[in-house]
């Protein structure tokens, strides 16, 4: 019995190296595996929390994309604040963006750089501050630790615009807001396909402070944090 247990905790372990820097061997795999994302037939998680606590956003669901066709379809659940808003269906066609009968123009470039749910970050090499590299049953995942704020305004665009509104910011400061422990893990199958990907990051929105006439407000106080992970299993 105990070995049987054994063996089975060594097939679930992981062969973990760590490195301090940016180690090229953990980024070119995944820069050559990812960087012509063609598309993939895919479930995905993406949850939103307020300051570690309160869940904001809670969204699964499936996503279909075929780089060749220029074609994506999809179906999003959502839960807002606790609350279940239902089943949304999502779809690009001919520079056409349709969400739930909602018809919107948008070339393929613009989606590709507007939807989380979409396609997987990459960050520059100068910009990664150490990996890790480990064997899972799914295949080699490669973990990159990015530098703080890199690529803000791609991460700002990707969490919307309606966000910290939800998340009780009055006024966003755009260029003051901060991002912060930013993480991305890249899986690999045996073939050097992808087979996963994850991005967690926490977002510190600046909030623009209440004009108090004398009062030079400390806009510390009026920040908000917001914790992100996005997670998508790939099947190609």
């Amino acid at each position: 019995m105990k070995k049987s247990f054994l063996c089975i905790l060594l097939a679930f372990s992981m062969v973990l190296c760590a490195c301090s820097g940016a180690d090229e061997t953990h980024i070119t795999p995944v820069t050559e595996s990812f960087k012509d994302f063609g598309g993939a037939d895919y479930g995905f998680s993406l949850r939103i929390e307020l300051s570690g606590k309160t869940c904001v956003l809670l969204a699964t669901g499936k996503i279909s994309i075929d780089e060749e066709q220029k074609l994506m379809t999809g179906e999003i659940e959502e839960t807002l604040m606790g609350d279940n808003i239902g089943i949304m269906k999502v779809e690009w066609k001919d520079g056409t963006m349709v969400t739930d009968g909602i018809e919107e123009q948008l070339s393929w470039e613009e989606l590709r750089g507007s939807l989380i749910y979409a396609f997987p970050l990459l960050f520059e090499t100068e910009t990664v501050k150490s990996t890790e590299k480990s064997t899972t049953l799914a295949g080699t995942l490669y973990r990159h630790y990015i530098k703080d704020n890199s690529q803000n305004a791609l991460l700002y665009s990707l969490l919307g615009s309606a966000l910290p509104e939800i998340c009780g910011v009055v006024s966003v400061v755009e260029d003051e807001t901060e991002f912060k422990n930013i993480m991305c893990e890249y899986t690999l199958d045996k073939e050097g396909n992808p087979a996963g990907y994850t991005v967690s990051f926490t977002v510190v929105y600046q909030d623009t402070p209440p004009y108090v006439p004398g009062v030079n407000q400390n806009k510390d106080k009026y920040t908000v944090e917001v914790d992100v992970e996005f997670r998508a299993n790939y099947n190609n």
